[in-house]
């Protein structure tokens, strides 16, 4: 689905990724992993269209990603959330969600979502909506809803760009271990909905029992990578990351 080739950034005289290949097969559930500062969020922002490289190449399928800004990557089917939640917190939930479907009209973003055709896109949102489980606070206000259920609303409103590619940066922070099951239940049908999804995350409890590939970063250069059993039995990725918790 998306491939990079020797990607590298730097910022200044540190060097957050180094000749980074990677390749995420189509219809799956590739995880990102390795300790803070391993250059994880920054691989994310350059596939994204966030950030774009000092060098390498990236390919969607058979087009080229270098130069593409972020918006035209949504466009071409590239979604994902963020560390820190980003919502309209004074706009409803309803509204969160039809914000993504703004990438499929023409009209100026606010007109669309204020003054626009209101039930353009409705019925759809709140499939959404009831996907994450929001259904019925569709019309509260997104800032009065928990941690997690933000996470949850943030969520759908990346579906609604229609995505092919879904990337997540860190979905579980925060989430209690109810949350956190519902969240990888929510991922996996993402997934047999023929999206690629590509997580990044520190949960390793989510990561083993969701990812069929992961993908070990360490001080922005590629460690490992291999099926989640592998990855737990690899002596470096156990020295430098996961330690004997979650050795295999």
């Amino acid at each position: 689905m998306i491939r990079a080739e020797g990607l590298s950034k730097s910022f200044g005289g540190v060097r957050a990724v180094q000749d980074i290949s990677i390749s995420v097969p189509e219809k799956s559930i590739f995880a990102l992993i390795g300790p803070n500062g391993a250059g994880k969020s920054t691989l994310l922002n350059l596939l994204s269209g966030i950030y774009q490289p000092d060098a390498g190449s990236l390919h969607l399928e058979s087009r080229t990603l270098i130069g593409v800004p972020a918006y035209q990557r949504v466009r071409l089917g590239i979604a994902r959330t963020f560390q820190k939640i980003r919502l309209f917190k004074q706009l409803t939930l309803l509204e969160n969600v039809r914000a993504g479907f703004h990438i499929h009209q023409d009209a100026p973003f606010w007109e669309y979502l204020l003054r626009g055709n209101t039930g353009r896109f409705h019925a759809e949102a709140l499939e959404l909506l009831d996907f994450v489980g929001l259904a019925a606070r569709a019309n509260q206000r997104a800032g009065a809803l928990p941690y997690g259920q933000q996470r949850m609303l943030e969520i759908a409103r990346a579906l609604a760009t229609r995505p092919r590619l879904f990337m997540l940066d860190e979905p579980a922070a925060g989430l209690n271990a109810a949350e956190m099951e519902f969240l990888l239940k929510r991922l996996e049908q993402i997934r047999d909905r023929g999206i690629t999804v590509l997580v990044v995350e520190h949960n390793m409890d989510l990561v083993m029992n969701v990812a069929q590939r992961v993908f070990v970063m360490d001080h922005g250069v590629a460690l490992f990578e291999g099926a989640p059993r592998e990855v737990q039995a690899n002596p470096r990725v156990i020295e430098a990351y996961l330690g004997g918790e979650f050795a295999a």
